[in-house]
């Protein structure tokens, strides 16, 4: 899930944005949608990069803190105690 929510959610969020936005134009002024070329295609996979960068840098500093301890899951008087961080 954290895969998908900091990599793919905002790589691929503009480009079905500007896909939707091309697609109304295209339809309203009677062409297909654009080229490569013609279009903003390049400019739209730029800021989907950019904000995946983001993510990901935002993930690695400000994100959940990395320093405290791992305790796994573990069978304990006849249950299991799901897995956890440890505060320190």
């Amino acid at each position: 899930m954290r895969i998908f929510l900091h990599i793919f959610l905002p790589l691929i969020t503009p480009l079905i944005l500007y896909s939707i936005w091309a697609n109304i134009d295209a339809k309203r002024k009677g062409k297909g949608l654009p080229d490569w070329e013609e279009g903003q295609w390049f400019w739209v996979l730029v800021v989907g990069f950019v904000l995946t960068a983001g993510s990901l840098i935002y993930l690695t500093t400000l994100g959940e803190d990395t320093e405290r301890e791992y305790q796994s899951p573990r069978f304990e008087n006849g249950r299991i105690v799901p897995g956890h961080f440890k505060d320190k």
